[in-house]
């Protein structure tokens, strides 16, 4: 009986360390996540957070616009929406550390208000934070 308590434990403590590999690796991959974002008529409006350990300098966010293409058939005949890219636009932010979020907002241009959909692609510098150990050694 004391075998299968400790059976479990084992597993309990494999389910945790694997519930926490997502986290472990989205700190060490220098990535900035969209945390959400809406659209207000001709804004979108968002939050970006830095999931890295270190420093994001010069972040941009691409926002892609997307429609349905021009030759797209009639409503009533909706087998795979075809959508096609309406162009691009940027947004830049402050730096942000480690853990830190930050508001965005975007006022989209004319040609891109017809758009169904949009994706965002955030990009950095990275600078290292420098760790040192008090004590002077």
């Amino acid at each position: 009986m004391a075998r299968t308590a400790v059976d479990r434990l084992f597993v309990m403590a494999l389910v945790l360390a694997a519930s926490l590999l997502p986290y472990a690796a989205s700190a060490e991959a220098k990535e900035l996540v969209i945390l959400n974002s809406e659209r207000w008529i001709d804004t979108l409006k968002g939050t970006v957070k830095n999931m890295s350990a270190d420093r994001a300098e010069e972040i941009v966010i691409v926002v892609r616009f997307f429609g349905e293409a021009a030759n797209q058939a009639t409503p009533h005949k909706r087998k795979s929406a075809s959508r096609r890219e309406l162009g691009r636009q940027t947004v830049k932010l402050l730096p942000l550390d480690a853990g830190q979020e930050a508001p965005f907002e975007v006022e989209i241009a004319e040609q891109h208000r017809t758009a169904t959909s949009f994706t965002f692609e955030p990009h950095a510098v990275w600078r290292a934070i420098s760790r040192t150990r008090s004590g002077g050694r």
